[in-house]
């Protein structure tokens, strides 16, 4: 896929996500690896904030974690 997009995100148990691409991909990607790995996402280690994970609607480049600023674009979840 050329620019990754996503059409939809659900929070699953564990710090993971199961991501639905436009191109109907869809898979689920555990994202404990990746938080721990990076101190910038240390935030998203407590499953309160983790759980609040948002798509903006009607654009699917990246996923969102408002209140603590944390962003994780579409193309790096498809190459995770």
């Amino acid at each position: 896929m050329k620019h990754p997009r996503l059409k939809s995100i659900e929070v699953l148990a564990e710090h993971q996500l199961r991501l639905c691409f436009v191109n109907g991909a869809e898979f689920d990607l555990d994202l404990r690896p990746l938080i721990a790995e990076s101190k910038g996402l240390e935030p998203l280690s407590n499953p309160a904030v983790f759980a609040r994970a948002q798509l903006i609607p009607s654009e699917g480049w990246e996923v969102t974690w408002p209140e603590v600023d944390i962003q994780i674009g579409a193309d790096t979840l498809w190459l995770d």
